[in-house]
């Protein structure tokens, strides 16, 4: 026979159901668990802190109103958090216990499980980390520096320095690398830590199996147990909102508790969209760092490091080569030296220039067709330390504006581009910006023996990075 608070509760999920779609009530009512009533008063047991959040964020007047319907217009609601002890409503805590390993196997997604209750059986942790990714072998250069330095003193204090820490630049400039050291670095020091590494898209997807399994409260103990949280690629919560809501709860959760928590995305919080405002000022209560396309020393040094690791020696024209033409993606470096090395094996040809060119245009577009306006606006930003983005942008301070001429000039030179497509490519500028910038490199060419130097010294190295005879 129920007794009173459970026969009270039953008619409070029959007022709940009626506003709200059945994911939802599944999701966040059927885990509630009642556990006495006294008087107006209806003491409720939920899974975790986490639970209660989000349940008091989104549900809390769907849930007044259906006591006040089932109890009375005096009815008061408690809670009390389940934590360890948490077992679904009608199932037997001794049953639940037997069960659990029929339930780990049933569950596991890849890493360790995330729906194993922390308190029935301790498990190994597994930080989902690549072991490969290391400090060590994280070539530093004036593109990473400040944020290979933040990643090193978060190691020596986590959770207290650079709390979240997030990460960003384009595709293939070793923010995964990075990400990645920091958490092998924290293992490595604190072995005990439960460091965790996961893609925005892995915690997308195990959110999405917890609600398919009713399982969103264990999803909540397993965060519980996270001492620093590694989410990378973050732009790709744009648009969702469940995800969006969960990990907002989880964040705050996390930072309260001084746990750390790193980020990476391929652009600055100021530039996510379709991503709650709420999220977007968390990220920035720590430190946004920019990883930046690297310079010619960097690249150099990451590629001998490469190159040293796969055991393939290159001439320096040959080295120059891939150092201008693969700056934009380090990723890519790998993938080119291994085709190298099997090119020159197979066929027993000498790495030549001409098979790194032949290389390069198979493998990403590149070779013969490097002598393009993005290839020498980058070899010209080099040259000027000027930001490719200072150049195509609106900054009409005098170094800027001299190396956009300088790169609209070389540009018109060395490709046979109409006017009007360098000067799109230039911020969308017409084709009267491309004519007078060639007028005013020639005219200074004249008249300022400086100028001269420096323009005589980026079309000798445009002729012999691009290789254009």
């Amino acid at each position: 026979m129920p007794t009173d608070h459970v026969l009270s509760w039953n008619k409070v999920l029959d007022e709940v159901r009626k506003n709200l779609t059945p994911k939802h009530f599944n999701t966040w009512f059927v885990p509630i668990k009642p556990l006495q009533q006294e008087g107006h008063v209806l003491t409720l047991e939920v899974p975790n802190e986490f639970f209660l959040s989000h349940l008091e964020t989104h549900f809390l007047q769907v849930l007044k109103d259906g006591v006040k319907g089932a109890i009375g217009p005096r009815s008061k609601i408690e809670y009390r958090i389940a934590m360890d002890d948490y077992k679904k409503p009608g199932i037997d805590r001794t049953k639940a216990l037997k069960n659990e390993k029929e339930f780990q196997d049933a569950n596991h997604i890849g890493i360790a499980n995330p729906f194993v209750i922390p308190g029935i059986r301790k498990q190994n942790w597994e930080a989902n980390l690549n072991p490969h990714y290391i400090f060590e072998n994280f070539v530093e250069g004036h593109c990473n520096r400040v944020a290979r330095q933040a990643g090193l003193q978060i190691t020596s204090k986590p959770g207290e320095l650079f709390n979240p820490l997030l990460v960003y630049g384009n595709v293939g400039l070793g923010k995964t690398h990075l990400l990645n050291a920091i958490g092998n670095a924290l293992m490595k020091k604190y072995p005990k830590m439960h460091v965790l590494y996961l893609t925005s898209d892995k915690y997308t997807n195990m959110f999405i199996q917890a609600i398919r399994n009713n399982s969103t409260s264990d999803f909540g103990h397993y965060f519980q147990q996270v001492d620093v949280l590694i989410i990378d690629d973050i732009q790709y919560f744009s648009g969702k909102a469940g995800t969006q809501e969960i990990f907002f709860h989880l964040f705050n959760q996390m930072h309260q508790n001084r746990k750390q928590i790193i980020m990476g995305s391929d652009r600055a919080p100021k530039d996510l969209k379709e991503i709650d405002d709420r999220l977007i000022s968390r990220f920035k209560w720590g430190a946004s760092l920019e990883l930046l396309t690297p310079d010619y020393e960097t690249m150099m040094a990451i590629l001998e490091e490469k190159l040293e690791e796969k055991e393939v020696e290159l001439t320096q024209q040959v080295k120059e080569l891939l150092c201008h033409n693969l700056k934009d993606n380090i990723r890519e470096i790998e993938g080119v030296i291994v085709n190298i090395k099997l090119q020159s094996s197979l066929n027993g040809k000498s790495v030549s220039l001409e098979l790194v060119k032949d290389i390069l245009q198979s493998f990403s577009n590149r070779g013969e067709n490097v002598v393009s306006i993005d290839a020498i606006t980058r070899i010209v930003s080099e040259q000027t330390s000027i930001p490719v983005n200072s150049m195509l942008g609106k900054g009409r301070q005098r170094n800027i504006v001299q190396a956009r001429q300088l790169a609209m000039y070389y540009s018109k030179k060395m490709t046979k581009k109409p006017l009007a497509s360098i000067g799109s490519a230039f911020g969308g500028r017409d084709h009267s910006t491309v004519i007078y910038s060639c007028e005013a490199v020639e005219n200074l060419m004249d008249t300022d023996k400086l100028f001269e130097e420096l323009a005589r010294k980026i079309e000798r190295v445009i002729i012999k990075t691009l290789g254009i005879k």
